[in-house]
């Protein structure tokens, strides 16, 4: 069991992603397997652009860009969006949101061997815009939200049945990132309420949505998971640009903050090591900002992994081949404006 603050070194076999352009990296989404990485570049201007890479060994091949259907070349023009990949956790199929200039965000799929994105669900299943998709553990249902009544619903896509349903009557209230539990059956998700964020679940058949006791209050509490009979999540409570990560149990209790001033994620929840044990995070502090932090659920201990970079964060991680790997952005020491994408090997320092 992990005791208090351990650190390791850096990582001088730390390879770097690479792709054509500038634009920040974020987001990296590692396959259930760990062969394959997705992960979106941002150039802070008129577009953002979803990769998939095959990493075999920590090394990275020629990462593949993706394109939507409608755009005419996988050079797209200002106003393409395409982000926020999740994987099938059976399978390399992946699903993501995207637009084209101008268009109306839509979810979509493909399998990673042959990335030629297909509309995942069409506009008669699914009216609106589409949002934070979010496949369940068994891989049979897809919750996600839109934008048809004019907030945000969640919505679940059955695979079984080829239908979309309503996770619960609708509400005024605007909804966001939905995830499913480990059973497959309940959803936790985040629900403006009086103006701020506070964390809610719903299991398949109740007649509406509740607040998880503990996730709610002052701030935003916003973008939960569940890890067996717990809900972690980001909590904004402390004020802006002040993020921590708390643990609450999902039937409501105490709960508990797992890390302080972390570096907030583009567009993701919490990031967990493969057997849901720690939690894994970048910090916001400038002093901290060069590792990468690994603190068990139940606050038993951290592990720090100095990178030799900075602002250091969107970290995830997998097994592959009996080897752990960790993937992160972060920006050089010196020399670059632009976030990298990285893989470091991490074997037995968690």
């Amino acid at each position: 069991m992990l005791t208090g603050l351990l650190a390791f070194a850096s990582f001088a076999h730390a390879v770097e992603v690479t792709w054509s352009g500038g634009g920040h990296g974020s987001n990296p989404q590692w396959s259930a397997d760990g062969a394959w990485l997705a992960y979106e570049v941002n150039n802070n201007s008129d577009k953002v652009d979803l990769y998939v890479v095959k990493v075999a060994g920590g090394a990275p091949g020629a990462p593949t860009k993706l394109v939507i259907p409608g755009s005419s070349s996988s050079f797209s023009g200002g106003g393409a969006f395409a982000a926020a990949p999740v994987w099938h956790p059976k399978q390399s199929v992946l699903i993501f949101e995207g637009a084209n200039a101008g268009g109306t965000m839509r979810l979509y799929f493909l399998a990673a061997s042959n990335p030629a994105p297909a509309e995942y669900v069409n506009g008669s299943q699914a009216p609106g815009a589409l949002a934070w998709p979010a496949i369940s553990p068994d891989g049979l249902t897809v919750a996600f939200t839109t934008s048809a009544s004019g907030a945000g619903d969640v919505m679940l896509f059955s695979q079984q049945t080829n239908k979309v349903t309503p996770a619960f009557p609708s509400t005024k209230e605007p909804e966001n990132a939905p995830t499913f539990g480990p059973d497959s059956k309940r959803v936790v998700f985040s629900r403006k309420n009086y103006g701020t964020e506070d964390v809610f679940t719903v299991t398949t058949g109740e007649a509406a949505a509740v607040p998880v006791k503990g996730a709610t209050g002052n701030g935003d509490q916003t973008r939960p998971r569940m890890v067996g009979t717990n809900v972690v999540y980001f909590t904004g409570e402390r004020g802006d640009d002040h993020w921590d990560i708390g643990v609450v149990p999902v039937a409501g209790g105490d709960r508990r903050i797992l890390a302080k001033e972390v570096r907030l994620p583009i567009r993701t929840t919490p990031a967990l090591t493969p057997d849901g044990t720690a939690v894994v995070y970048g910090s916001s502090e400038p002093a901290k900002d060069g590792s990468v932090y690994i603190t068990k659920l139940d606050g038993s201990g951290t592990v720090e992994i100095k990178t030799g970079l900075a602002a250091v964060g969107e970290p995830a991680v997998t097994t592959a081949n009996g080897k752990t790997w960790l993937a992160f952005t972060a920006l050089p020491s010196s020399g670059s404006d632009w976030r990298q994408l990285h893989i470091i090997d991490i074997t037995g320092k968690i």
